[in-house]
């Protein structure tokens, strides 16, 4: 396999993971941070204790279970709420950590992603393409995910 091939191949995860819809959007970033574990955690340490961050996460804690899910959506969705204007304002890194945090927060199942559970046949391609990959292309899969 070429660059080029492997260049194409990253393209088409991140234009597959650009066409799913939010709850399958959800599903796939917390596949891709469940698989990470600790290995985010040792990378970006300093951005997992950002002060805009945990403010952020603060304020998600506040409000109702149902409420936290939409806010998700909206943040993925870019719709334009303080939410989402508050993410907007992360840097890149502190976006991995605050999705890292979101995650390790709220339970599994609360989460949106059981609509995406099954998923359409593009998801499952998505998951399984992203299985293959390598530590260091996982992370700028998700910069580029999270940005």
């Amino acid at each position: 396999m070429t660059a080029i091939d492997v260049r194409l191949q990253f393209e088409q995860a991140v234009q597959s993971f650009e066409s799913v819809d939010v709850d399958c959007k959800i599903a796939v970033l917390w596949q891709i941070y469940d698989t990470l574990g600790q290995a985010f955690a040792a990378i970006a340490p300093v951005a997992l204790f950002s002060q805009a961050v945990q403010q952020l996460l603060s304020q998600i804690q506040q409000v109702d279970r149902d409420d936290q899910s939409a806010i998700m959506r909206d943040i993925l969705a870019g719709a334009d709420t303080r939410f989402t204007q508050a993410y907007q304002a992360l840097n890149t890194n502190m976006k991995l950590a605050f999705w890292h945090r979101l995650f390790s927060l709220i339970p599994t199942s609360r989460l949106p992603i059981t609509a995406c559970r099954d998923g359409s046949a593009t998801t499952q391609a998505l998951i399984a393409r992203i299985g293959t990959m390598g530590l260091n292309e996982r992370l700028h899969f998700l910069r580029r995910a999270v940005g």
